[in-house]
This record gives C-alpha cells, sequence and structure tokens, in this order.
C-alpha cells in the first residue's frame, strides 16, 4: 500500500492490530459472500462488534474500505503463496505444477479470501471498476515477473515464442482449476488435500501430451 492510501486509512492503522483483524475478518466474510454490491455494512458493524460511525470514521466510504479490504487480501494471498511455494522450480511445468499446487492449498485453508477475490474479478461494480482495473493489471506484472524469474528456456523448440507458452500452459491449468475448485470447497479439509494430489497427477498427464509440442525430443 503505497504512502497516499496508508495517510488515508490511518484511522484505522492507528488502533491494536487485534481489533484491525476482528473488523478485516468481518469485512472479508461479508464481502465474500456477498459481494461488493450486496455487502451490508449493518451486517460487517455487527459482526465486528463496532458502531456503524467507527466503521466510516476508519473507511470513509464503502467503496474505499472494500479496496482496503481488497488490498489486505491480496496481501495475504501473497504471503501465503510464497509460504506454500517456498523456492520454485526452473523448468516451467514444474515450477506451475508447483504454482497450482499451491494456490489449491491457499483455497483449502483460505477459502472466504478465495471467494472475495473470485467476486471481486467476476463480479465487480462500474463504481469501482476503473480502482479494480488497475489493481488487476499491477497484480498481474507482479504475477508475470515473478512466473518467469529464473526460467529455464534451454528446453523449449527452437522457435517457441516462450511468453506465447506460459500463457498457453497456464490455460491448461487455469482449466483444471476451474473445473475442481468448487468441489474443493465443499469437502473437509483432509478430503481437500487428498483431492489437490489427484489433481496434481491429473495435471502432470496433461503437461506431459505439451511438452511433446513445446519441448525439444530428448
Amino acid at each position: 500500500m503505497n504512502a497516499t492510501a496508508s495517510k488515508k486509512y490511518a484511522n484505522f492503522e492507528h488502533i491494536p492490530p487485534e481489533e484491525q483483524q476482528r473488523i478485516l475478518e468481518a469485512c472479508i466474510e461479508e464481502f465474500a459472500r456477498n459481494g461488493y454490491a450486496a455487502a451490508s455494512t449493518n451486517a460487517i458493524v455487527k459482526r465486528a462488534g463496532i458502531p456503524k460511525g467507527t466503521l466510516f470514521y476508519y473507511f470513509g466510504s464503502k467503496k474505499d474500505l472494500y479496496l482496503y479490504v481488497f488490498d489486505h487480501a491480496v496481501a495475504r494471498f501473497v504471503e501465503a503463496f510464497d509460504r506454500l511455494t517456498g523456492e520454485l522450480p526452473a523448468d516451467l511445468f514444474e515450477r506451475l505444477l508447483y504454482r497450482g499446487r499451491a494456490r489449491m492449498q491457499f483455497v483449502v485453508e483460505h477459502p472466504r479470501l478465495y471467494q472475495l477475490f473470485f467476486n471481486a474479478l467476476l463480479h465487480t461494480p462500474d463504481e469501482i471498476q476503473p480502482e479494480m482495473t488497475t489493481r488487476y493489471a499491477e497484480y498481474a506484472a507482479a504475477g508475470r515477473d515473478r512466473l518467469t524469474e529464473g526460467l529455464d528456456l534451454s528446453s523449449f523448440r527452437a522457435g517457441v515464442q516462450v511468453d506465447e507458452a506460459v500463457e498457453l500452459v497456464k490455460l491448461v491449468l487455469e482449466g483444471i482449476y476451474n473445473r475442481y475448485a468448487p468441489a474443493l470447497r465443499r469437502v473437509s479439509p483432509e478430503e481437500a488435500l487428498g483431492l489437490v494430489e489427484q489433481i496434481t497427477e491429473e495435471t502432470r498427464g496433461y503437461f506431459e501430451l505439451l511438452k511433446t509440442g513445446l519441448y525439444k525430443s530428448p
């Protein structure tokens, strides 16, 4: 969060961390369940145990509250993702498989944060579209940099455009992930972790097919 944004939310950021966390969890719960437009600030203050006026003293408006909560959720995602992935493999397919597995684990551990992202991406009202578009562009650029940094390009066939290859593999991974994401959120954490292993092995099989077109022959 930049200095200007931090100054805007100074009233909130000066309260004790445990109180901040309680309010943020209430906001995440409400926005995850209902999205931006249908979310109720009355429900948030009831869940957080604070007066409604206090919420707006901290954030000014529902729009600014949502943007702050979204930025907070992204920061938590990046932190958790780094913890789950650690040092990434140099091979493109192994790296994306590794990242995909970490993403599924994140859904299991933080279902409300995932739902908040999902709602923000698919149901962004016109009122906050400019701010969210800017954020998506920044996060996408940072994600591309993190994905390609230190990548081993020596295995690719001559003439293969690496950027296009990365996008192709990501699309396949996204399709597999979207097919299983509802199931990951329905089952118990223990069952979900077992499902993650199953999805990982299935994905590895699809990746072997893609390698025949993108990589040099052994």
